[in-house]
């Protein structure tokens, strides 16, 4: 009898352990998103399709501790152009230079563009240091939109000093409110928007 359940408890931790066993995986192109974004690739992905054939400009907003700055807000192209595609795409690219941010702007069969926004450091004073670091967010999307009207797609922001907890901090909201007034929004010391407008 004894002989019996010893078998039985073999068999059964067997069975247990062909149970957890871990298996490998076909690599997959989602499998590369974390590793793209760790790398500083941060794509945000528009349906513009309801505004295709219609002008539209497109505006780089800068703010500097709540208030834009003078000579903001800016066109990336000093001209209208008609849209001929359903979707944009605006990204951030990895930068080889800490005081610059590279991003990628692309408007399905319409237009494709790579520009630089200038950033500001933030003093580290635990590590007395200065030290450059950003974070892109979308916007909410409240519809219906109005034509030669701003209409805010990504809030790209500098992280702020917690000097209570002795570090750099940039957390908060996943969308950000069209009129700022996010938590992340209130609390950067620099950041840019940017933004359309559809005539």
């Amino acid at each position: 009898m004894k002989r019996i359940l010893s078998t039985m408890l073999f068999v059964l931790f067997a069975l247990a352990g062909l149970a957890q066993e871990i298996k490998m995986n076909e690599t997959t192109i989602s499998d590369y998103l974390p590793l793209l974004k760790a790398k500083g690739y941060v794509p945000f992905s528009f349906d513009v399709s309801t505004i295709k054939g219609k002008d539209v400009t497109i505006h780089i907003r800068e703010f500097v501790n709540g208030k834009e700055v003078e000579d903001s807000p800016r066109l990336l192209f000093p001209y209208r152009f008609p849209t001929n595609g359903d979707k944009l795409v605006i990204g951030f690219l990895p930068s080889e230079t800490d005081s610059l941010a590279q991003y990628c702007l692309n408007w399905e069969n319409t237009v494709s563009w790579t520009c630089s926004l200038k950033l500001c450091p933030i003093y580290w004073e635990s590590e007395k240091k200065y030290v450059y670091s950003y974070v892109a967010r979308p916007f909410e999307l409240t519809s219906p939109f109005e034509k030669d009207t701003f209409i805010p797609l990504v809030f790209y922001s500098s992280h702020w000093y917690d000097a209570k907890e002795k570090v750099t901090r940039c957390c908060g909201e996943n969308f950000i409110n069209p009129d700022l007034s996010s938590n992340v929004a209130l609390k950067s010391p620099h950041y840019y928007i940017i933004g359309i407008k559809f005539y």
